[in-house]
């Protein structure tokens, strides 16, 4: 079965909430963990928002997640 894992990005005073999908089970919450506590790593390497939107969307999704527009 498949949940919702949400995120709120922020880069500088730019914010937006993110949705992705993925299954709901004890492996995917830790890939989900380990995705977020990495994603600063990702944020330092872009100069503006729309780069690390575009970054952190590829980030998830290379960790199994799908992005989820609502």
């Amino acid at each position: 079965m498949k949940k919702p894992y949400i995120i709120g990005f922020k880069f500088g005073t730019w914010r937006n909430e993110v949705w992705f999908s993925a299954e709901d089970n004890e492996e995917m919450n830790k890939k989900w963990k380990e995705a977020v506590d990495g994603l600063e790593e990702v944020g330092n390497s872009y100069t503006n928002s729309n780069e690390f939107l575009t970054a952190a969307v590829e980030y998830f999704e290379e960790k199994g997640f799908s992005r989820i527009q609502r």
